[in-house]
Formats: C-alpha cells, structure tokens, sequence
C-alpha cells in the first residue's frame, strides 16, 4: 500500500527526533544521519506525488476512454536514479485506441521512457565531468552510483549555453587571443583544439591581473573559417566595432591566419610566450652574462625592426655556438616572419595589453583535457570543448514539451489541487510559536511528533 505524505513526514521527524536522541556527539556524525534522512524523505515523497498522479489518471475513466486509453497492466515499477538517491514508484501501462501503449504518468512527469538517470541528476554529473575524471564526477556527485560510462554519455548528450547580450557595447579596444590545446585521441593520434579568447584588456585587482569580459570560443573538428565567423558573429552580437581597435595575440599559426580574413582591421601581436621562447632558443647555452646580453639586444632589434642588426646577431650566435646553428635560424627566421608583430608592441602601447593565450589554454582546455595522460574519442570533444570554453552547460537529452492533453491536464491539476488542500489542512508553512502544541501534521490524529512538542511547550 503506498503512503501519504503526511505518513512518510511523520516517519521521517520521528527518525529526525530518534537521531536527535541518540547521542550522536560529533557534528560530522549528526550531519550525515541528517542528510541521509533528509534525501531519503524527499525520495519518499516524490515516489507519493508520483503514485498520486498516476491514481488520478487512473480514476477519470471518462476522459480516458474520450481519449482511447484502456488500462494495460497496473503495478510497473520504475527506478530512477535522481540527486535524491535512486526512487521506485509504481505506474499503469495503457494501451491506445491509435495504437501502441504508454505510461501516462510518465509522460505528465517528462520522464522519457529508457532514461534511468534524471535530466537534474545528468546536469550535475556534466558540471562535474568539467572538471574531473567521470569516474570522480560519479563519485562527487552520487557516491559512485553512476558507472564511468553513463557520466561519458551525459556529457555527449549536452551543449555549451551561450548567454545573448541585451544590449551592444562600445569599447576603444578588443583583444583577441588564439591558440590551441594539444590532445591525444583514442589510438594514440595527436590533434589540437582551437581557443579563441575575446576580452576588453588586461585590468588589475591588486597584485593580480585579469582579463576583462572576457568569453571563450572552442570546437573540435570545426573548419577554421567556421570558427572566425563564429567568433566573428558573438563579437558583433556584444559589441558596437566602429572605431575600436582590435588586436589578434597569436603564434602565426595557418588557422589563425584565417581570422584576418574574418576580423575587420584587426592587428597582429605575436604573443609573448613564443616570442620569448624563441628567443631564448637562439640564446641557449651562452654563459649568464652573454646571454643576457644578447637577449637584450636580439629584443631591441626587433622592436626597431632592424633586420640587418639582428642578422649578424643570428650569425654570431651561429659562430659561437655551431652545434646549435640550425636551431638558431630556425628561430631567427621565426621572429623575423612576425617581426611587425613584434615591434607594434613598442609602437602602440595598447597593444601590450592583451596576450593571455598560454594561460587561456591552460586554465580552459588543458587543465581537463591534456595535463594528465588521458585519450580522448572525437564524439565527446566535440561536446566537452564548448561546454569548457563557455563554462555554462545545458543536458539537451530531456524529453521535448508539448502541450498535455486535457486528460493528463486535469489530472496533473486535480493532483496539485488535493495536496494543496491537505497542505492547507495539514498546517503547511511555518506555525506560529504560540501555537507549536497543536502543529496539525496528520489528519486529527495526536502522533509523536506533537505530543513532544506540547511537552516542550
């Protein structure tokens, strides 16, 4: 026989209060009893909601057979897993007049019928899997309940939210990095995946720095002009571009190249990483002092873009040091492709602020996606990188709404309406001081629960 909900309340004070008596002494040990009580109740009380919806349906015989639903089978259990724990309730299986069969409480709920996990229960393992293993998202967030594979198929089945500005901005600057994250897919092949970065400048808190407004553009797989166009298209949904200066950070690489061809007047800023990488590759295994010289130096030839300075530079660099020749032009001829990248940092000095790209790499892509040894399938990169690089996920695998028809209407609305009514006759919402000798928790029967309360009082 199910139970009503005011019996599963009066259960659940009584195992509150048998918790409150037993002399649980540490607050950790108190907690989690209470918790435990806590979620069980809820559980208990969604399965009555649930087992009360269905009766009703069941009841209204006339808009049922208006409709063509004849009773299959009572009595079918169904078990969800839920963030309240795993729930069982029992409901009717009809059979159409058109043909077919369906769980008319199922669809009232908007419970698709081979789901096993819930669509809140699926967004809480997706938030986690953002930023741990599924198997640790599993753990966090249902004690392991879930296996590694179902948290894997979550993940597949949502999408990136991307929030749409209400309004568009005028600002004097945008910077504009873009650089890639480097994975390992199933089979041991290496790939890549793009990151845009779109932020007004670097601004301070403190000894701190951060980029302003900044939001994040990444998908696997996608063509490079696809992706600028993209890009291209949420920077004009927030910002007004007219007479804003725009700087693109970036190794040179080909697909950045492409966004030159997307991004109006934008200016290359060679970002200071692989700058200062090559660099540092030319001046490799000088003593202290040279090197730091030649650092220098190599640093102002560029800025001035003094190309025949900086060529005899290479050279005696290569004099010096002719084992390492070949990794000194290689770098020397690097900088000196993007040397205009270079020295636009001398010559406009908005341009030094921006060039986040590494840390933007680090912190969205990398940190979830590569710094561990991990594989990865191309399937679930195409979902997990957006869901990354905008930080908001929604699970897309719920079942679509549809207007119910009347039958399921009514009996949804007559449910409502009887625990409205036993809410309003059982004393719901919080009682009155004066009153807590005579809190009416069930239908004119004196339990435990009142008369403690009436000891108290």
């Amino acid at each position: 026989m199910n139970k009503s909900i005011p019996e599963i309340a009066e259960e659940f004070i009584n195992r509150v209060l048998g918790i409150a008596s037993s002399g649980k002494k540490s607050f950790g040990q108190v907690e989690a009893a209470m918790l435990k009580e806590a979620k069980d109740f809820a559980a208990e009380a969604t399965c009555a909601y649930i087992n009360n919806l269905d009766e009703a349906i069941l009841a209204d015989k006339t808009g049922r057979r208006e409709l063509g639903y004849t009773v299959e089978r009572r009595g079918d259990e169904r078990r969800l897993q839920t963030q309240l724990g795993e729930i069982a309730y029992q409901r009717t299986y009809y059979k159409k007049a058109s043909g077919g069969y369906e769980y008319l409480c199922d669809t009232v709920m908007g419970i698709n019928g081979y789901e096993r996990v819930s669509d809140n229960l699926s967004l809480a393992l997706v938030n986690a899997a953002k930023d741990m293993s599924y198997a640790k998202s599993s753990k966090h967030i249902t004690n392991g309940e879930i296996s590694r594979q179902t948290v894997m198929h979550k993940v597949r089945q949502s999408a990136a939210i991307v929030p749409k500005p209400t309004e568009k901005r005028h600002v004097p600057e945008l910077h504009i990095d873009a650089d890639e994250a480097h994975v390992t897919l199933c089979g041991g092949k290496n790939s890549e995946i793009p990151l845009i970065s779109v932020y007004e400048g670097i601004e301070s808190h403190g000894k701190r720095n951060s980029c302003k407004n900044v939001f994040h553009i990444s998908e696997y797989g996608k063509k490079s002009d696809d992706l600028w166009e993209q890009a291209l298209t949420e920077i004009e949904e927030r910002y007004d571009l007219d007479g804003t200066k725009i700087y693109l950070h970036a190794d040179g690489g080909n697909w950045i190249q492409t966004g030159f061809d997307w991004i109006p007047n934008a200016v290359f800023v060679l970002d200071k990483y692989h700058k200062n990488k090559a660099i540092k590759a030319m001046t490799a295994g000088l003593l202290k002092a040279e090197k730091k010289l030649y650092d220098r130096e190599i640093r102002e030839a560029l800025a001035q873009e003094d190309m025949r300075f900086f060529d005899e530079l290479a050279l005696s660099l290569c004099d010096q040091r002719p084992d390492r020749a070949d990794k000194i032009m290689k770098s020397a001829e690097y900088l000196k492709r993007f040397v205009s990248g270079i020295s636009v940092c001398k010559n406009d000095p908005r341009a030094n602020n921006g060039g986040c790209t590494e840390p933007h790499v680090s912190h969205i892509l990398s940190s979830r996606l590569s710094s561990r040894p991990m594989a990865w399938s191309a399937k679930t990169l195409k979902k997990l990188a957006p869901v990354l690089a905008a930080g908001q996920v929604d699970f897309i695998g719920k079942r679509e709404e549809a207007p119910l028809p009347a039958l399921l209407r009514k009996a949804a609305e007559s449910t409502n309406k009887a625990f409205r009514r036993r809410a309003v006759r059982q004393g719901a919402g919080l009682p009155n001081p004066d009153d807590m000798g005579h809190v009416p928790l069930s239908n004119g029967k004196v339990i435990s629960i009142q008369r403690y309360l009436s000891r108290i009082q």
